[in-house]
């Protein structure tokens, strides 16, 4: 998988993520669950990408605004979101460093300083139930040639492991392009482990499907 991942990144644009606004709808159990829009552009710290989503789960509309920011090798360098769910208005942010990061969560005060879990040189920013950080996944993963990494999770002010799994589905499932390659990853967090699957195109390392099954989330790249 390591080796898929590299090949990518000496064939995709070094430009990645291209300008320009990528939009995804999901699934939940099958049924229709809301829509994600992410907004790349080039900014003054970074490539900055703006997430706008809104959701249904459990008959609960959610929304939220996120942006996340990346250097030039691809490493964050701060995420701001603002949640709203049943009545809740979360807000958070992050401000990333080569060693770790500090996480401000209404949710979770006072500010806590993460660090890099052992045997990590990089850090993701993945907020669940969002699409910037898992968006940029694959790219940075290439960019880094690591199969593991620090996620840190915004809304929980935690940090955990995020590693690449040895096997992946090698068949595109329908509605994904036929030359897409796949990336598993299983994340730890307090709730336990969370696998995740990545169809992604591997000319621009731009992601076509996310697939979260401990979730039956399926989050779909829509190109009309």
């Amino acid at each position: 998988m390591l080796a898929s991942l590299i090949l990518a990144a000496a064939t995709a644009s070094a430009s990645f993520p291209a300008d320009g606004t990528y939009r995804y709808s999901a699934t939940l159990n099958g049924q229709p669950a809301g829509h994600w829009t992410l907004n790349v552009k080039a900014g003054s710290d970074g490539t900055e990408i703006d997430e706008d989503s809104v959701a249904i789960f459990m008959g609960m509309q959610m929304t939220a605004k996120a942006a996340l920011v990346l250097g030039p090798d691809f490493s964050p360098v701060k995420y701001n979101g603002n949640y709203s769910a049943a009545g809740l208005n979360p807000i958070v942010s992050v401000a990333a460093t080569q060693n770790g990061a500090t996480v401000t969560s209404s949710q979770a005060p006072p500010a806590k300083n993460l660090a890099l879990v052992p045997n990590t040189r990089h850090l993701v920013i993945i907020d669940p139930g969002l699409a910037a950080g898992l968006f940029v996944l694959p790219a940075q993963l290439a960019a880094w040639r690591e199969n593991s990494v620090t996620w840190v999770t915004p809304i929980s002010a935690e940090a955990a492991s995020l590693a690449t799994q040895s096997t992946a589905p090698s068949a595109p499932p329908d509605g994904v392009p036929p030359n897409d390659i796949a990336i598993s990853m299983v994340g730890t967090s307090s709730t336990g482990r969370i696998p995740v699957t990545i169809w992604y195109d591997p000319a621009t390392m731009v992601p076509d499907q996310i697939v979260v099954p401990s979730q039956n989330a399926i989050l779909t790249r829509e190109r009309s």
